[in-house]
């Protein structure tokens, strides 16, 4: 059965991360003993100002190197890990000398990113992809610029790169749905549709409503010739969204499996004989 030209998932530019600032300003410090930061070593107290675009778990990988921090960053300032920041406002950071250095090297990093952010909105992939890879040399933990690389190679053409490049990041942040759906993007159109459809499936197991990967993994499904499967999920995709971004092609889709599924039940001659 022939689908035309119908691409899988759509990688827009969109797709690439806000511009993150480099001009946070560190503040005096004190001590405050008892505080641990991202580890026993903490020191000190950075007061933070937050930039346009910061949140919460983006300062906490910024200094610890772990967005997982961000709930005891929240605790030490007496709010939630999930609230909105206005830009201006200080947070109070306890940090140990490798939290500093971290920051360091993740503040140079910044600078490079936002440049490799704004070529690739420009639509300069070979320059946005040196500035990416720039900013990885600086920051290996630097997940933010190692998705937007790959994101990069995939809008290249090269799904490969982009794959091997997620597969490296993604256990720095194994619980984020965006790198993994992105690694499924990168997988199937490699080639490899068994590991997108895989990749689908890490991401719905984190976030069940992920529209995009359900309507993504019931194509794959068909692709590796799993027929009533795809049909079930496609089903299941309108049903539960109907007016979603995918909805007239999953019918489209799924009508035409239908018709397929029908004519190969059918006896010779078809109906009424």
């Amino acid at each position: 059965m022939i689908w035309g030209n119908r691409t899988l998932v759509r990688v827009p530019t969109a797709w690439l991360l806000v511009c993150l600032s480099a001009a946070v300003i560190l503040q005096g410090c004190g001590r405050l003993p008892g505080v641990s930061g991202s580890g026993a070593d903490a020191i000190e107290i950075v007061a933070h100002i937050v930039s346009q675009g910061e949140t919460m778990f983006s300062i906490a990988d910024d200094y610890y190197g772990t967005t997982e921090a961000a709930s005891y960053l929240a605790d030490v300032n007496g709010t939630f890990a999930d609230v909105a920041l206005e830009p201006g406002a200080l947070l109070d950071v306890p940090v140990g000398q490798a939290d500093i250095e971290r920051y360091r090297r993740r503040t140079e990093a910044k600078s490079f990113y936002n440049r490799g952010t704004a070529f690739a909105e420009r639509g300069d992939l070979i320059r946005a992809a040196e500035e990416f890879k720039t900013a990885l040399g600086i920051d290996p933990r630097f997940v933010d610029a190692g998705y937007n690389l790959g994101v990069v190679h995939l809008m290249s053409g090269d799904a490969q790169t982009a794959a091997a490049l997620f597969d490296q990041i993604i256990p720095l942040r194994p619980n984020d749905a965006a790198l993994h759906f992105a690694s499924g993007k990168a997988r199937y159109d490699a080639g490899d549709t068994q590991g997108a459809i895989d990749s689908f499936e890490r991401v719905l197991s984190i976030e069940p409503s992920h529209e995009d990967a359900r309507y993504a993994r019931a194509v794959a499904l068909y692709e590796i010739g799993l027929v009533e499967e795809s049909v079930l999920a496609l089903d299941l995709y309108i049903r539960e969204c109907p007016d979603g971004t995918w909805a007239e092609e999953a019918r489209m889709r799924l009508t035409d499996l239908a018709r397929g599924l029908r004519a190969e039940t059918e006896p010779p001659g078809g109906e009424g004989r």
